[in-house]
């Protein structure tokens, strides 16, 4: 008895491939890897100041260039297991740093940019963006995937 493979199945001639629906480990790597590197790269391009709604310093951009090469590389490269734990691991991350700069942002009512270490968070919502992107990243990594994370020499894309 022979189950239907779960997800879109696409065929080609004799060849036939399924994909799995969802905000897959791959796919989340791979847009928001690209996003990320675009952001990186607009960070040396654009210029901002802190006055802007959004303001990019050279460790920002690229720590976001860096993120954002290595999340396509493993999206790309990298089996099911790996990517799940790289996606963890950046959710971490990214949660990490939205909570540490809500909890300075209400220690240091004052200042306007709160210092990072590697890069200064300037707004509020810069922080919730990384705290979303934490979510995201996390809630991807931990979702049960049963039926998408199939061994080698499947048909089925993750």
């Amino acid at each position: 008895m022979m189950r239907e493979p779960r997800g879109i199945t696409v065929s080609y001639g004799p060849v036939i491939k399924s994909y799995a629906k969802g905000l897959t480990n791959r796919r989340c790597l791979l847009i928001f890897g690209a996003i990320l590197t675009v952001v990186g790269i607009a960070g040396f391009l654009i210029p901002s100041g802190p006055s802007d709604l959004y303001h990019l310093g050279a460790g920002q951009s690229i720590a976001y260039l860096i993120i954002g090469v290595l999340s396509l590389y493993v999206g790309e490269v990298w089996n099911s297991e790996y990517k799940r734990v790289f996606l963890g691991i950046e959710g971490l991350f990214f949660l990490a740093i939205g909570v540490v700069g809500f909890i300075l942002a209400a220690v240091t009512p004052g200042e306007i940019s709160i210092n990072l270490g590697m890069f200064t968070v300037q707004h509020p919502w810069e922080n919730a963006a990384h705290l979303t992107l934490g979510v995201i990243f996390l809630a991807t990594a931990l979702y049960p995937r049963r039926f998408r994370d199939y061994s080698y020499s499947s048909n089925v894309s993750d």
